[in-house]
């Protein structure tokens, strides 16, 4: 048919050509939230944020596709096709602090290119597409936790936009009405629409740059969970209080901390824990802490062995506790299951892979993404890109323009088989 011939033309020119306007419009994103070295710090609802989304509407609306945001101010650019059943792709705009330019907002970007060309080259589609720019997936300023697509899947609890505050004290509810959102409304973000949601995106680790591949097709996203662990003691002076008679919660939280990392050494790869915030109380140099708060994260790709992993964890909270007098307080942040992506999807992505002649692997995502909470109400599946050094969320985040026009090819050619395609 015309339209397959078309796009066996695609090409070397067209890869470029994508490739180019596809970094230009990463530059133009840099510049909202932008901070030394190259980096960016772009939190939901702020200023940057603000600045960002508009940006990304007019690009939208430039390329000829139907605009509008959602209740909790995620951006939707539309190409209406003869059925309502809608194919989307994209990822999120928000970033995490001091981050890079390229994690979460080059799938958007991605996905508009794909989706500009599929309407300039080919026309109206059987499946409705849509390019979609998520308010928030980072947790930087709120920890919301996937909050733009928990709000597609209805899953945004009642009493969450009060009880949720950033640093400053500010509820996410607050933040909403100063963007001119409504907090009341966001049961009208929920979609029922969607069949099919293909995420690209950065790898964020080293895989693709240590093999050569160029693609990472995502068949499965680990389980995560994070605990927030409090820690009572006692304080007092550092020079006056025997050590005999300390309740010392910071030092408990040291041993809790490197108890960790030996648990998830002894689970052997893939496990991964990590302690990634700390504070202690009072907080002087002369004064023995008698509180201490930190974060634990951990993540597999097998839930029993994440349920594992919980309970020694528990236990060794218990055990510490215990010996030296502390009590502790435990939360539960995230608790995330894995999720294996649709067979099918990911098929597409490999014939996509071999049709533009690029090398590829199968590879499961050890970081959270939008698709695996979407991925709960229709197919999904994702595809990475290489980061450069395997660096992200840190200023010299980077992926090369040649990578990302192989990427855009793949996206259209997978995007074209199951919006154009419809069986």
């Amino acid at each position: 048919m015309a339209t397959t011939a078309v796009l066996s033309r695609f090409g070397a020119s067209d890869r470029a050509q994508l490739a180019a306007e596809a970094g230009h419009m990463i530059e133009k994103l840099r510049r909202h939230g932008a901070v030394a070295d190259g980096g960016v710090t772009r939190l939901v609802y702020s200023a940057e944020w603000q600045a960002a989304m508009a940006e990304v509407e007019q690009w939208l609306s430039e390329s000829g596709l139907a605009v509008r945001a959602d209740a909790v101010g995620s951006r939707f650019g539309r190409l209406q096709g003869e059925s309502p059943s809608v194919v989307m792709s994209g990822s999120h705009i928000d970033s995490v602090k001091q981050g890079g330019a390229y994690d979460g907002a080059l799938g958007v970007v991605m996905a508009g290119c794909a989706i500009r060309w599929l309407a300039g080259n080919i026309g109206r589609p059987s499946r409705t597409l849509e390019v979609f720019a998520n308010c928030e997936e980072e947790s930087s300023r709120f920890a919301c936790n996937f909050w733009g697509s928990r709000a597609i899947t209805g899953r945004i609890e009642p009493g969450e936009t009060e009880a949720l505050t950033d640093e400053q004290g500010e509820g996410i509810g607050a933040a909403m009405r100063a963007c001119g959102l409504d907090p009341a409304a966001i049961l009208s973000a929920r979609r029922k629409d969607l069949c099919a949601y293909v995420e690209p995106h950065i790898e964020q680790g080293p895989v693709l740059v240590e093999s050569g591949d160029e693609i990472g097709i995502v068949d499965r996203v680990v389980g995560v969970r994070v605990l927030s662990v409090t820690l009572h003691g006692v304080s007092g002076h550092a020079g006056t209080l025997p050590m005999a008679r300390r309740h010392d919660a910071l030092a408990g939280a040291a041993e809790i901390m490197v108890g960790t990392e030996r648990l998830a050494q002894s689970m052997g790869a893939p496990a991964v824990a990590t302690v990634g915030s700390i504070a202690a109380r009072p907080g002087g140099f002369n004064q023995v802490p008698g509180e201490a708060t930190f974060t634990v994260d951990f993540r597999h790709p097998d839930d029993q062995v994440l349920a594992s992993f919980d309970q020694a964890l528990r236990e060794l909270i218990r055990d510490v506790g215990r010996r030296r007098g502390l009590h502790a307080r435990l939360g539960q942040v995230v608790d995330q299951p894995s999720i294996q992506f649709d067979g099918e999807i990911c098929a597409a992505l490999e014939a996509s892979c071999v049709e533009s002649g690029v090398r590829w692997r199968r590879m499961p995502s050890h970081a959270g993404h939008d698709a695996q909470v979407i991925g709960t109400i229709c197919a999904a599946a994702m595809l990475f890109m290489p980061s450069q050094g395997g660096h992200s969320h840190r200023p010299d985040e980077r992926t090369e323009l040649e990578h990302i026009g192989r990427g855009i090819e793949v996206l259209i050619r997978t995007l074209f088989g199951l919006a154009y395609q419809e069986s």
